[in-house]
């Protein structure tokens, strides 16, 4: 063994060595991450369960700790300005989903009511009921995400509803001409309402870490093997 060890090459092994510790290195990080998914669902699930958070508790804490958290509050709904998300599928079907500002004694928030159906022509849209009475809503917090590739093709005209291509917070403030709060809160499934809510929470689930931290402790054992037999044959051809 020593001596197969002495004759390998300097750099092919450091290389290698550098690879594989990387490698292992990653799948443990894979496996903390599933961990702390894991304890992150289950923080979701009682918080669900129990108390819920209500707007200043968003506003003055991390917002990346905070999102899919339940949340409650009061608010009035402004049924005459919102916005409509473009190409929104629901079971096949193109549609939107509608944001609507809602005040509230800590400022405007941006609520997703649900998807509606598109009419057969793009040139009319959906009727919305909104109610504009002071009700209190319950959700979960979402940290919209601004995809740089797309461009928004809606004009500030005063003229609603506006139909948006993202949910772009700075764009919504532009045509609403007031500050938004930093983040949307999806609203919780009503039998009542005619919007369909079927949230999905953006916590990756843990079983796609441990699937990724397989794979890399594969990869590393893949490449470790594959070094040894190849300067194994190699010696054995050449013995000296």
């Amino acid at each position: 063994m020593w001596t197969f060890l002495s004759r390998l090459p300097i750099v092919a092994t450091i290389v290698t060595f550098v690879c594989v510790v990387i490698m292992f290195a990653l799948g443990n990080w894979q496996l903390q991450r599933a961990e702390e998914k894991t304890q992150r669902l289950l923080a979701l699930d009682v918080a669900a369960k129990t108390a819920q958070v209500d707007l200043q508790h968003v506003l003055q804490g991390n917002l990346d700790n905070m999102l899919d958290m339940p949340i409650s509050f009061e608010g009035t709904a402004e049924i005459s300005k919102f916005f409509l998300l473009d190409n929104k599928i629901h079971k096949g079907r193109v549609g939107y989903q509608v944001l609507v500002p809602l005040q509230t004694t800590s400022g405007t928030v941006m609520a997703n009511f649900g998807w509606v159906a598109a009419t057969n022509n793009r040139n009319i849209l959906p009727t919305i009921e909104i109610d504009g009475d002071k009700s209190i809503y319950a959700g979960i917090v979402s940290l919209p995400l601004d995809n740089a590739m797309i461009e928004e093709t809606a004009v500030i005209d005063g003229i609603w509803p506006k139909v948006l291509q993202q949910t772009d917070l700075k764009i919504i403030q532009q045509h609403y001409k007031q500050e938004v709060l930093p983040f949307v809160v999806l609203l919780n499934a009503q039998e009542t309402s005619g919007f369909v809510r079927n949230w999905q929470p953006v916590v990756m689930a843990p079983e796609k870490h441990i699937a990724y931290a397989v794979q890399w402790f594969l990869l590393a054992f893949a490449a470790l093997t594959v070094f040894i037999i190849a300067h194994r044959n190699k010696f054995k051809r050449n013995p000296e």
